[in-house]
């Protein structure tokens, strides 16, 4: 696939509504609209952190209730996403989403494969990857303990891995993950042992290219750069805002099938890597 393709895709009558999904659908790219920054009571709030974060509750408390009656679906799940990241535009933050066309362009799932620094892209990547079609993430078991967010993360149908158990994990994941595959669903792959506003190409693993080799599916590579919201002293999940900081998400090239994992990880770092150097943010070393 040409990778300077353009694509306007189909709007999904649910979706019609959604200024986020229009945006990505018809140049495969958003911008926080200057007006839609410090608007009603952010002008009083936006500034407190404390204000922010209330307002993120109601949303995942929401989303938690919807799950435990069974009412939790995509279309309920790409609202929140949207949601929340409207909280944080709202607060000051400013959003920029890039080169979504191509993926958007594929008819069939994929695999993102992306660098992970913290929490919003989390809230953030729902809203964004539903765009294409139905989703869900690779994630740490222990985040599915957590009260409330546990009980939504639940409803997504995520593939949970210990961490503590490398080999069983991959077991794990390349059974679970071709299944969801092979019946549609794309997938979202962090790679990193943990969440670092440092890039560090030794510690971004193979688990995502291996994968969608097995799977027969394209790898979409991301560049994230999410530090507008630090991580926490006491919460690790919820820090304080950098309101000065840009929050980027990069979509690259799609990486079709029949690749060599090597070959497609190598891709999937190295495009990363330039990204978070034209954003100024920090690489290790390899």
């Amino acid at each position: 696939m040409d990778s300077n393709t353009t694509t306007t895709a189909t709007i999904p009558p649910a979706h019609a509504e959604s200024e986020l999904v229009r945006s990505l659908c018809t140049s495969g790219c958003y911008r926080t609209p200057e007006v839609r920054r410090r608007i009603g009571a952010s002008r009083l709030f936006g500034r407190w952190d404390g204000w922010v974060y209330w307002r993120v509750a109601r949303v995942i408390t929401a989303g938690s209730w919807a799950a435990r009656r069974g009412r939790h679906d995509a279309a309920q799940w790409r609202r929140e996403s949207e949601d929340l990241l409207q909280i944080m535009e709202a607060a000051g933050g400013s959003v920029t989403i890039e080169g979504m066309a191509p993926a958007l362009a594929i008819d069939g799932p994929v695999v993102y494969i992306g660098n992970h620094m913290g929490m919003l892209e989390t809230f953030f990547l729902p809203g964004i990857a539903l765009a294409h079609g139905e989703v869900t993430f690779i994630l740490k078991e222990s985040l599915l303990e957590y009260p409330l967010f546990g009980t939504l993360l639940k409803a997504t149908h995520p593939i949970a891995v210990t961490r503590k158990d490398p080999r069983g994990d991959l077991k794990h994941v390349l059974s679970r993950g071709v299944e969801m595959l092979k019946s549609g669903r794309s997938i979202v792959v962090f790679p990193q042992a943990t969440r670092s506003t440092v890039f560090t190409p030794s510690q971004f693993n193979t688990l995502g290219v291996k994968l969608a080799e097995r799977a027969g599916v394209p790898v979409v590579p991301l560049a994230l750069k999410t530090d507008f919201m630090r991580v926490g002293k006491v919460v690790r999940d919820f820090g304080s805002l950098d309101r000065a900081l840009p929050i980027h998400f990069r979509f690259g090239p799609p990486i079709m099938p029949p690749f060599k994992s090597r070959d497609a990880h190598a891709t999937v770092v190295d495009f990363i890597r330039k990204c978070l150097i034209d954003w100024g943010g920090s690489v290790g070393n390899e």
